[in-house]
């Protein structure tokens, strides 16, 4: 249990609280609006504090001395680092996390800067660069719904959406292994009508289900093409949104694929000509109909809507969607909006809140986790789990059918070294493994914490 201060009562700040003090840390949270922190505190029991959080008074009021770890998560860059400073000359021992928004503070030396230098940041957190190399695999993978990396992209855990008619559609699980026995894999999860179902070789997989799978990197496309017909590899590519993710995305597309840029502001547009290199920029609204018609919306394989608004990323997505577009994704902050949009109108949802929060979640555990990733709206989570001798003894030289876990975490795979194991039941675990664990619901993290701790 730690005492961990959030700055910032933001959609990102709130929704961590909320989580770290249902894992029973003792949170503290602070922001300069009163309304913002009303809004959580009524809904669970989580000290607040009015101030300016780079004011020494208002840290003392949040009792820095006492806090263990400060996540910085206000809406501006400056503030989260000055804030962070001023806590590392308050309290020295306290561990710091910011959010930096802005990549100029990352070029060159900045990473640099932030981890040695006078700021002394422990851990920075980029969202808009997390989101972009997020989507960019998206739009390499044609038919995933979501890719979730691990050992350093080495193995992946994927989501797609069966089809009927697919070799292993209405099929039992293990017969993967005689359609591509080169290829081993392990399907971690079935979403199927909202609900979670943990599978073993017996189960079928349907038509509509979501199948989460996980396999070495380079297997990815067999495993994908047994669970539905092989989507033909994306070409045009439309983005709704010039701002940091949209540029940053189209500067990681451009290279490879045919891209169009839609920005209204003017100029935002001259800016982002200069510095792209073959995307095509165009000054409108991307929920224009007639603009979407005139540039071909029906040649589109992927219309990706990523502004600052919510709002704006529905209406368009769907406007795409409906006049032609291959594959629509759109990225989503409110769960209001998440649960709006009906199943099949919008392909893909990028939640940025599960994407930050995930990184905050690998730093705050007992547990050496090498990455962390939250799924689902936030309600599951897989994880990279390393087998240390001092945080995870207990499983070091047991077979995978001897570990004991909490129901609804398994262990989906082993990654050791540059090789990459499916969690079948004799693999024994040695020491320094990377496991790739699977948990059904989020809240239990803590449980499997406690299972795995010396």
């Amino acid at each position: 249990m730690l005492n961990i201060l959030i700055l910032g009562a933001g959609q990102v700040g709130s929704e961590l609280a909320e989580i770290l003090s249902k894992d029973n840390h003792n949170i503290t949270l602070v922001d300069q609006k009163k309304e913002s922190l009303d809004k959580v505190s009524d809904n669970s029991d989580i000290k607040t504090v009015l101030g300016n959080c780079c004011y020494p008074r208002t840290l003392e009021e949040a009792n820095i001395q006492d806090i263990e770890l400060v996540i910085a998560m206000t809406e501006t860059d400056e503030v989260n680092i000055v804030s962070c400073q001023m806590i590392k000359h308050m309290n020295l021992k306290t561990r710091t996390m910011a959010r930096i928004r802005a990549r100029e503070y990352l070029k060159g030396k900045g990473h640099e800067i932030f981890s040695n230098g006078e700021f002394s940041l422990d851990v920075v957190i980029s969202p808009e660069s997390l989101i972009t190399e997020y989507i960019a695999k998206l739009v390499e993978l044609p038919g995933a719904m979501q890719v979730l990396d691990f050992g350093d992209g080495r193995a992946s855990m994927v989501s797609v959406k069966a089809v009927a008619g697919a070799p292993i559609t209405g099929h039992k699980i293990s017969e993967l292994k005689d359609h591509i026995p080169n290829a081993d894999t392990r399907v971690a999860a079935i979403y199927r009508e909202n609900e979670v179902i943990i599978p073993s070789g017996s189960d079928y997989i349907r038509d509509e289900d979501e199948v989460f799978f996980i396999c070495a990197k380079r297997n990815i496309k067999k495993v994908m093409s047994e669970i539905r017909p092989a989507d033909s590899k994306y070409k045009n590519i439309m983005i709704a949104g010039g701002g940091k993710i949209g540029r940053r995305l189209a500067g990681l597309l451009e290279d490879k694929f045919s891209v169009k840029i839609i920005e209204k502001e003017l100029k935002r547009g001259e800016y982002l000509s200069e510095k792209l290199d073959t995307t095509i920029v165009l000054k409108g609204d991307a929920t224009d109909e007639d603009l979407l018609v005139e540039e071909g919306i029906s040649n589109i394989d992927m219309f990706c809507s990523v502004t600052d608004s919510d709002e704006a990323n529905v209406m368009s997505s769907l406007l795409a969607k409906k006049l032609g577009a291959q594959k629509v994704l759109s990225l989503l902050n409110k769960q209001s909006f998440i649960d709006l949009i009906k199943q099949g109108e919008v392909d893909v949802t990028v939640i940025p809140n599960e994407i930050t929060i995930g990184v905050v979640l690998q730093h705050i555990t007992k547990a050496q986790i090498a990455r962390a990733h939250t799924f689902k709206r936030g309600k599951s989570e897989a994880v990279e789990l390393i087998a240390t001798k001092e945080t995870a003894k207990t499983l070091i030289n047991k077979p995978i059918d001897e570990v004991k876990l909490p129901n609804g975490c398994t262990i989906s795979a082993i990654i050791r070294g540059k090789d990459v194991k499916i969690a079948h039941h004799d693999v024994i675990i040695q020491e320094n493994d990377h496991l790739i664990v699977f948990l059904t619901d989020k809240t239990l993290f803590p449980a499997l914490e406690n299972s795995v701790i010396n």
